[in-house]
């Protein structure tokens, strides 16, 4: 359909884009702007099947959660090591009315539920009890990351260069901007309804409590092994900055000790912001107006699950002009 692509972003979804275009053959180039790390290479690369405190699954769970596996897998295999780590997910439930949203949809949440547990078999005091949730994941974002960027750079495919987002390329190849937040909220997709959010993260020291599972309620606890553990996250809407708070550090370090009375050392305290469109839905496709340029934003906080199924539709349409559906065409969100 075009000549090439130019992939602008280096994070998650232009990550799993070069991925998905690599494999169909497809001439390409892949562009980090050098500035810093992004949002994805700081993220907790958390995988969960259920969220919020409504308690619902996530929007095309199964379809995309098997997506999501085989793809992992199959890059793994490519470089030789393993990033993507399924990890059974504990949620304690925070009130009671959180409690009576899961049994209402008990039905409905039955295939993610590995387990239920009353408060007396929590591992940490839950008043209100919890449930094991299947399909849950993490991946090592930044060393997925990383070793994406060595391979796709000693293929010649890979270069850090300064790129205005505004402008296309004008040589005939199409640009695909995965840009991130940096990409919303102007420019040619100025039009988007995007909500961007900031989230910090904590990486803590926290010797001798289990590793074997990601705890959850109000926010998460994620073993990495060897006694860390990234721990978070927050949500503000009022400060776009990638600068942490001392408030956001106090928020963490209470959740933390909602799971645990044992001692912790904070390592490292992080900041970014996620790129929200449309609850957490992806928008891909190429612009209403400019006929070089399509973007593939919008992951949210749940990027390690869609980034992969949602690069393989765009790179679908991108090489063989396969249609995109409507609610994940961006064409559909242009007024």
């Amino acid at each position: 359909m075009v000549r090439g692509v130019t992939i602008v972003g280096q994070g998650l979804a232009g990550t799993c884009l070069a991925w998905r275009l690599w494999d169909r053959g497809r001439e390409f180039k892949l562009l980090h702007r050098g500035e810093g790390r992004s949002t994805s290479s700081i993220s907790a690369g958390l995988l969960t099947p259920v969220t919020g405190r409504n308690v619902n699954p996530s929007w095309r769970l199964a379809e995309f959660l098997e997506e999501a596996r085989d793809f992992y897998r199959k890059v793994e295999t490519v470089l030789g090591e393993q990033f993507f780590h399924e990890v059974p997910i504990l949620r304690l439930f925070a009130d009671a009315d959180e409690r009576g949203r899961f049994d209402q949809k008990r039905s409905e949440l039955d295939q993610w539920v590995a387990e239920f547990l009353e408060p007396q078999d929590c591992p940490c005091h839950a008043p209100h009890g919890g449930v094991i949730w299947k399909g849950g994941a993490r991946l090592d974002a930044h060393r997925f990351l990383e070793a994406s960027r060595g391979f796709f750079r000693e293929a010649g495919l890979f270069e850090v260069q300064e790129i205005d987002l505004n402008v296309p390329e004008s040589d005939g190849r199409i640009s695909v901007l995965c840009a991130g937040a940096a990409g919303l909220g102007q420019g040619p997709f100025g039009f988007l309804p995007e909500r961007r959010a900031k989230g910090e993260i904590l990486t803590v020291r926290i010797p001798g409590f289990p590793e074997d599972r990601i705890m959850s309620r109000n926010g998460w606890l994620i073993p990495l092994g060897g006694g860390i553990f990234r721990a978070g996250s927050t949500y503000r809407w009022d400060d776009l900055s990638d600068r942490p708070t001392k408030s956001g550090r106090a928020q963490i370090e209470e959740l933390i000790c909602s799971f645990t009375d044992l001692p912790f050392e904070v390592l490292e305290h992080v900041a970014g912001i996620r790129p929200i469109v449309r609850q957490s839905r992806p928008v891909i496709g190429s612009h209403p107006e400019i006929e070089n340029l399509a973007i593939f934003n919008g992951l949210g906080s749940k990027g390690v699950l869609y980034a992969p199924g949602v690069a393989g539709r765009l790179g679908a349409y991108l090489c063989d002009g396969l249609e995109i559906e409507e609610d994940l065409n961006v064409r559909a969100l242009f007024v």
